[in-house]
């Protein structure tokens, strides 16, 4: 289905005419642009975002010779994390922690990320110069100074709308949609001067000739001269018979890829270090539990032999991510209940993502958005013991309780066998978004 504007007047006018019908596009937004500065409340251009009640505005915005919509100031957080003007509030995600600059605003819809890794084949992986800062001991505290690849694949989950839920989505979300939307959203994210991540994005997936296609482009036309990002589900990781590291597999690799995917013995043990909670899910395979992982990969044509035309993948930098069956990201087995339990009531929520973020991050583990109000319903999980942890735990009831009031939240102590309080009853109704 496409994006559909309702223009001064009640015309509708789909987004895709941008791109498939670039002349009438514009022709439509210049003729509505002083109309739409001129009008007032309640009859500006709006999409069928709906918040509190009524439908979000657009301005119409004239750039040179050109026009385009712009979400009004400080809007973007209160549109579907599916529609085209939501803009995430940082302050509700790990992405708190980034220095300023570390993700810039290019322009309504494009953002810039300054990562801690080089695409070029010939420069070192990670510089010291550009490496992130130690985690900060202070709650919210900016301390990251660049992206790292697992900061990477939460911004692309989040801006395809990945990490968002609601009931029409059931049924729909599955592997070869979620990561045509991630492709397809990388395009907005540009990694380096003159580089957008679809460019050197390759995903992985069974059943999707399209994805396939665009993937064997990017290693023809790119390979040589860049590093490249893997994208996909984690199908298998297996010790290397000669010693020299690990295999991995990722779901679909067979399905016309042709890509032999190792790590070295000392990667795979820093991805062991810091990620060993992914990869022991992975082990236990889990039902509804999956591992997703971006992997920073040098790619090689296998020239000769058995498998000439083949690609030889050696894995650089990865990090992994657990999902539900819904694509949700989880942090624990506790969260990962919460989310078969919203899935199950019909909720409406968010899973803000961790980023680079250290733990001390006041950041909720859900945010149900079917309550009505203006910052959502915040959501803790609470899973360990530890006097570190409970002291961390004391913190963040004084904080939620400070911002949100005493009952305007919800937790569940899960650490202590308590059993799961009621949710919130659902008191705000929305428009239905569009599956894809």
């Amino acid at each position: 289905m496409n994006d559909i504007i309702v223009l001064p007047g009640g015309e509708k006018l789909a987004l895709d005419w941008k791109l498939s019908d670039p002349e009438r596009f514009q022709r439509r937004l210049k003729a509505k642009h002083a109309e739409n500065a001129k009008a007032g409340p309640g009859e500006r251009a709006h999409c069928l975002c709906i918040h509190q009640g009524r439908y979000l505005e657009l301005q119409i915005r004239e750039r040179g010779e050109t026009y385009h919509f712009a979400c009004w100031q400080n809007t973007g957080p209160y549109h579907r994390p599916t529609c085209p003007f939501y803009k995430p509030n940082p302050e509700k995600s790990g992405q708190a922690a980034y220095v300023d600059g570390v993700v810039g605003e290019e322009t309504e819809h494009k953002v810039s990320v300054k990562l801690v890794t080089s695409l070029r084949r010939n420069s070192p992986t990670i510089s010291e110069s550009s490496a992130p800062s130690p985690a900060g001991e202070r709650s919210g505290g900016k301390t990251q100074r660049r992206m790292t690849t697992l900061g990477l694949l939460h911004l692309v989950w989040e801006r395809a709308g990945l990490h968002y839920w609601r009931p029409q989505f059931a049924g729909h979300r599955i592997d070869p949609k979620a990561l045509r939307r991630a492709y397809a959203t990388s395009s907005n994210i540009k990694i380096q001067r003159g580089i957008t991540l679809d460019q050197v994005l390759c995903p992985v997936v069974s059943n999707d000739r399209g994805i396939l296609y665009s993937t064997q482009r990017t290693i023809k036309d790119h390979s040589e001269k860049f590093r490249l990002y893997v994208i996909g589900r984690l199908s298998s990781a297996q010790a290397d018979p000669y010693g020299k590291g690990y295999n991995i597999e990722l779901s679909g690799v067979r399905d016309g890829y042709r890509m032999f995917m190792s790590i070295s013995q000392a990667k795979w043990e820093r991805l062991e270090k810091s990620h060993s909670r992914e990869l022991a899910e992975f082990s236990r395979n889990e039902e509804g539990l999956s591992v997703f992982g971006l992997f920073l990969v040098t790619i090689d044509p296998i020239k000769n032999g058995k498998y000439k035309n083949f690609s030889s993948v050696q894995i650089e930098d990865a990090a992994l991510m657990t999902t539900t069956e819904q694509l949700i990201p989880v942090e624990s087995r506790y969260e990962a209940k919460i989310v078969e339990l919203l899935v199950q009531e019909e909720r409406t929520f968010i899973k803000p993502l961790r980023f680079d973020a250290a733990r001390e991050l006041v950041r909720p583990d859900f945010i149900l958005t079917d309550i009505g109000k203006k910052e959502g319903y915040p959501m803790e999980v609470f899973g360990l013991t530890d006097e570190k942890y409970l002291a961390r735990k004391a913190e963040k009831e004084k904080y939620y309780a400070r911002v949100f009031g005493v009952d305007g939240w919800w937790s569940w102590d899960a650490a202590h066998n308590a059993p799961i309080p009621p949710l919130p009853e659902v008191s705000l109704t929305q428009t239905a978004d569009p599956i894809s």
